[in-house]
């Protein structure tokens, strides 16, 4: 198993701006429906020393004395969190509470996100909300559809109560979400049309693209294996400048505050949908 980083950097939530303007309007297509389920150095010397390497802790291990602190055992850990913690070290606070927040129901106030005019950034993994079960896993393993679609929502609704949470609750109640799985790919475009969006498949060109985030739309993507997911991952597209496209990664606030090189993100993309307010 890959070393795991002994200190972590957490990045900050970053706000993406869009710009508001028309609509572009894209033809649709007919949506298929399939599912979507990070080197410690020291110091030199003027002596010479022996000198050997050192190790870092497996997750396991951060995990196990994390534990024994706090009189747990391993086993009080689903494995799949300590896959995550191995593969996103950013969730390190979120796998290491598990035990001990995941039977809360901590309040849900989104308030801040309608106190700036940008896309808010929502972590399936927020301890808010990512110990809920959705689709047989906690959402901090399978709620990057749901969690998505709530950014959406809150953007163009101004509307803090649709919350990561809400809209997995809403999946799970209209067969969006699929267990094991995650979610399927119909959460976007016929959910978010049921919860009241305008949302309209496109196919895979970049001036669409283009177009749709200069005007202010925002585009859901889902990606396969890459820069984001070893599996599948939905995305939230925010806006372009220059070659380069903003990104929400519900799963990385350090992946979010890059740029990413549109082309590059293009080889990833296996399915995208425009999302905005519907025409008065």
């Amino acid at each position: 198993m890959k070393r795991f980083l002994v200190l972590l950097v957490a990045g900050g939530l970053c706000l993406s701006l869009a710009f508001c303007g028309r609509k572009v309007e894209s033809p649709s297509q007919e949506t298929t429906n399939p599912t979507v389920t990070s080197e410690v150095t020291t110091a030199p010397t003027n002596q010479p020393t022996e000198t050997t390497e050192a190790t870092e802790p497996t997750p396991e291990q951060v995990v196990e004395a994390f534990a024994k602190e706090q009189g747990l055992t391993l086993a009080d850990w689903p494995e799949s969190l300590i896959k995550l913690l191995e593969k996103n070290p950013e969730a390190k606070d979120f796998v290491l509470n598990y035990p001990l927040k995941k039977d809360l129901e901590p309040e849900i106030d989104l308030s801040d996100c309608l106190k700036d005019p940008g896309v808010p950034l929502l972590i399936q993994w927020d301890e808010r909300w990512g110990y809920t079960e959705y689709a047989g896993e906690p959402m901090g393993l399978s709620g990057c559809g749901p969690t998505c679609l709530s950014m959406a929502c809150i953007y163009f609704f101004q509307d803090a109560t649709y919350t990561p949470k809400y809209v997995a609750e809403f999946s799970e109640e209209h067969g969006y979400a699929v267990d094991g799985n995650g979610s399927a790919w119909a959460l976007i475009p016929q959910g978010g049309k049921a919860l009241g969006l305008d949302v309209v498949e496109i196919p895979l060109d970049a001036n669409r693209i283009i177009n749709n985030l200069e005007v202010g739309n925002l585009i859901i993507c889902v990606v396969g294996p890459g820069d984001f997911t070893s599996s599948g991952h939905f995305l939230v597209m925010t806006g372009y400048e220059d070659g380069y496209v903003k990104i929400n990664d519900p799963n990385s606030p350090k992946r979010t505050e890059q740029k990413w090189e549109l082309t590059r993100v293009m080889e990833q993309i296996q399915n995208l949908w425009v999302c905005r307010l519907p025409s008065e």
